[in-house]
């Protein structure tokens, strides 16, 4: 209960900033305080974590609330890393399969070796605090690349900037990460920063040499090796600009090299070891067949309060996937909407359709955020702004009530309050998000047309 009020302290702290950035925001000597806050609200809910820890919520070797203990501290994703980088130099050959945890490790090796050759070697404790760290620094520089890429779409105002900010840095999501102490910032960086530096690039139409392509794959690659999903997302980056005519010219072919080159470099281990790609097939495939058997994450509280049969199951599932399979391949084909569109657009349809996508929230909703930019009605002020940016403001609105929604993947978090019902809440706000992105979308012409005519 202590921690429950804990989390009500921070969210009317997290609104007593808001209040002050907006009553100093006019002054010149608080340029940079509409950047500062969203940090500082991030390091809130870190801090939030390391409370827990220090009044000894952990015991030593247990399981509680879905999280479990190793000497004293949280064995979740953190865990699986550092004895999955250990396993790597005590025998390769079974890293797969060896469970780390409650489940086997679904990250490429080369992501596992960078810990098998630094964080593995240290002592437990010392590594997950280093980590917690690195991860902290992390969740900073995502909030500042999507900061960048905000500048860089058009969002001029600050404050229009803060609004945006303020979504992706605040709640039971953001609580979420440092609980598990995972990599998911880490990787929202580096996609960020390539997001960022290709909308950058083809703004200023800059020549794209050898060097930006092979560093942009070499992290692409490397991000792949942390999440596979986002494979899907590296094959969209890939295709974007090349027509379907001249898939097989010199210059593609080149490119497709460069890609399957800097893949086996960084996993040298599958050549080495070659059963590790069966085994990581097996560990593949039984995460692919939980896709059968999971609701979504906005119908929850339907699977749990109602018995559903499993084939009833299976069929809407399958169905779900071959609608996001075709809504991918067609993002692959179509070259009328331009890279950071089709990430959104991609962000947006694993959201509604995949089972397994709570793990990547933390990602794909800044990506869904892009999709207002082009309706937002940024030269008014007051009353007009709020009624010119209803649905965009309903949306963020519904994207921040999913971040400060206490349901996740494990259950209820006991140390944080239930703001919205539970699974009820993430209901609506999802369905109040996809209400607005239809509306603005479905009248796109119109609010085109008028944009223009305000300019």
């Amino acid at each position: 209960m202590l921690f429950w009020f804990l989390s009500i302290i921070w969210l009317s702290l997290i609104i007593f900033l808001i209040c002050l950035f907006l009553y100093l925001r006019k002054k010149k000597n608080n340029e940079i305080l509409y950047i500062i806050i969203p940090l500082i609200c991030i390091g809130m809910w870190a801090i939030h974590w390391l409370i827990l820890l220090y009044f000894g919520w952990f015991k030593v070797d247990y399981y509680d609330y879905g999280i479990w203990a190793y000497q004293g501290v949280p064995y979740t994703d953190f865990g699986f890393y550092y004895f999955a980088g250990r396993q790597l130099l005590i025998d390769p050959n079974r890293f797969y399969q060896k469970k780390h945890g409650t489940w086997a490790i679904t990250s490429l090796p080369f992501f596992l070796m960078l810990w098998a050759i630094s964080l593995s070697l240290l002592p437990y404790i010392i590594s997950y605090f280093i980590w917690y760290i690195l991860h902290y620094i992390s969740a900073v520089l995502f909030v500042l690349e999507f900061n960048k890429i905000l500048k860089l779409l058009g969002i001029k105002e600050k404050i229009h900037r803060f609004l945006f900010l303020m979504v992706i840095s605040n709640g039971n999501l953001i609580l979420f990460q440092f609980a598990l102490n995972q990599s998911k910032f880490l990787l929202g960086t580096i996609l960020l920063f390539i997001l960022r530096r290709e909308i950058q690039y083809n703004k200023e139409e800059k020549q794209k040499d050898f060097k930006y392509k092979f560093s942009t794959y070499f992290l692409f690659v490397m991000i792949v090796g942390m999440d596979p999903y986002f494979i899907f997302l590296l094959l969209i980056f890939i295709f974007h600009d090349i027509p379907f005519g001249k898939l097989f010219k010199k210059e593609n072919l080149k490119t497709y090299g460069i890609v399957t080159l800097i893949f086996l470099g960084q996993n040298f281990l599958f050549i080495i070891y070659p059963g590790l790609i069966f085994d990581y097939f097996k560990i593949f495939r039984d995460y692919q067949g939980l896709q059968f058997s999971l609701a979504l994450y906005y119908l929850a509280f339907i699977n749990t309060n109602f018995i559903i049969p499993n084939a009833a199951k299976f069929i809407i599932s399958l169905i779900l996937l071959i609608i996001l399979y075709e809504i991918i391949g067609f993002l692959l084909i179509t070259k009328k909407l331009k890279i950071h569109e089709k990430f959104s657009y991609f962000a947006i349809s694993f959201i509604f359709l995949n089972c397994l996508v709570e793990r990547t929230f933390i990602i794909l909703f800044p990506l869904i955020l892009l999709l207002f930019i082009p309706f937002l009605h940024q030269d008014e002020i007051g009353r007009d702004f709020i009624k010119k940016n209803k649905f965009v403001l309903i949306g963020l609105i519904s994207v921040l009530g999913i971040y400060l929604s206490n349901v996740t993947m494990e259950g209820l978090n006991l140390h944080y309050p239930d703001l919205f019902g539970g699974g009820t809440g993430l209901l609506i706000f999802t369905v109040l998000l996809g209400i607005c992105l239809l509306k603005l979308y479905l009248n796109k012409d119109f609010y085109i047309v008028e944009r223009k005519q305000e300019v």
